[in-house]
């Protein structure tokens, strides 16, 4: 199998620590934070809007962030601690997806926007070979036990 290598500038770019909940409408999971921009929080609700639109397209489209409709940081302070991310499919074409998606920390919503992904059929820039199997070990390891060696 093909190794997929990023270069984010980030040490891991992977910003969902688990999934802890799954279904055709909704998506949960955490991500552990220690003093990181309020932007990571916003890149890791799209990781996770994506993942959701994979597992519900069964892996077989390349998925991608088309948009953020609106968003709402409730501050600009660093994110530290644990932060419930959550997810819901509000509406979808066979080609876009629109998620309610936010995090919270606590009993508090730091962050919570409208997000809108599509989906594009596999082809020679996105490679099937490669990316289906990347994205179908990635979600199985969110959502196993063994999530913090992913």
């Amino acid at each position: 199998m093909e190794r997929i290598i990023l270069n984010s500038g980030l040490s891991g770019f992977l910003l969902v620590d688990a999934v802890t909940e799954v279904d055709a409408q909704k998506i949960a999971g955490w991500k552990r934070f220690a003093g990181a921009p309020t932007y990571l929080g916003i890149e890791s609700l799209a990781q996770l809007g994506a993942l959701h639109v994979r597992y519900i397209t069964g892996f077989e489209r390349h998925a991608f962030l088309l948009t953020i409709k609106r968003c709402s940081p409730a501050s600009r302070e660093a994110l530290n601690g644990q932060y419930r991310l959550c997810g819901e499919l509000i509406g979808r074409t066979t080609s876009a997806f629109s998620y309610r998606l936010e995090a919270s920390h606590g009993d508090e919503t730091m962050i919570q926007g409208d997000f809108l992904f599509a989906v594009v059929e596999y082809d020679t820039t996105f490679r099937r070979d490669t990316l289906r199997s990347h994205y179908q070990e990635v979600f199985s390891c969110l959502t196993s036990a063994s999530s913090r060696n992913c």
